[in-house]
């Protein structure tokens, strides 16, 4: 197969290569791959062709994705035998830090996608908080806290990646000390859709009661089950403040007298 060289500040090969040589990339920092994006990005594909080669180095007789994962999977959704690809030759380190940046620049990048990334750069390419701070132009903090995602339980990870909850969301409701208590108040947010103050009044209120049974000295070692009663808000639709639904109240009135009133009461205030 003939190949293209590009003579500049370094040797780039352009050649198109047999999607069976092309080995994908073992960790794939993203929770799962959109099959609806690999679809569209094949219809672009057969309309209008390959328009950036995917970037890959040699390993052996084999090639590794560098760049471009997705485009590899719309070629094989498309059935296509070849794909043409930038061949340089980056040693694994390279290879760790080289995607992480090109993949941490998506514009759909979940906050647990981030993280993942943001650990591997730690773990396996031997980075410091301050050199990914500096090369993605975040705070180390930012960064800390996008790996920390990583030791959330799984259904606050799944949550986070889906776009249900916010990151200060999940942060204030996973600070709950009862992993029970937890999980319940994650479903309440997903199903109900709350602000930070809203997560931070059920966790405060929850730890409020916690210490006045155990000061009250209620003995028999029965403990609070995690299921019991507690204050359980929402935010308003108006002020976005925290109120407990046993204090909300209801009016009955279509979808566009309540857009209307909604809309009257916050220029109002």
């Amino acid at each position: 197969m003939g190949s293209i060289v590009v003579k500049g500040k370094k040797k780039e090969i352009f050649r198109k290569i047999k999607l069976d040589q092309i080995d994908r990339p073992v960790d794939i920092a993203r929770m799962e791959v959109d099959q609806d994006k690999v679809q569209e990005l094949a219809n672009s594909i057969r309309e209008r062709g390959l328009l950036q080669p995917i970037e890959v180095t040699p390993r052996g007789d084999r090639f590794l994705i560098v760049f471009g994962d997705r485009r590899y999977l719309a070629h094989e959704l498309l059935e296509l035998k070849e794909i043409m690809c930038r061949v340089e030759d980056i040693d694994d380190n390279q290879v760790i830090i080289d995607r992480a940046m090109e993949n941490v620049q998506r514009v759909d990048l979940t906050a647990f996608e981030e993280g993942h990334i943001y650990a591997g750069l730690v773990e396996k390419a031997g980075l410091s908080l301050e050199d990914i701070s500096q090369r993605v132009g975040k705070s180390p903090g930012v960064v800390q806290r996008r790996i920390s995602i990583l030791r959330m339980p799984e259904s606050f990870q799944k949550a986070l990646h889906a776009g249900l909850v916010s990151m200060s969301v999940a942060e204030e409701l996973w600070s709950c000390p009862d992993q029970a208590k937890r999980e319940y108040f994650m479903d309440l947010a997903v199903e109900h859709g709350i602000t930070m103050r809203v997560a931070r009044g059920w966790v405060d209120d929850f730890k409020k009661e916690v210490r006045s049974r155990e000061a009250g000295g209620e003995g028999g070692g029965g403990g609070l089950t995690p299921y019991e009663d507690t204050p359980i808000y929402r935010a308003c639709d108006i002020c976005s403040g925290p109120v407990q639904y046993k204090d909300l109240k209801e009016l009955r009135v279509c979808g566009s007298c309540h857009d209307g009133i909604l809309e009257v009461l916050k220029k109002g205030s």
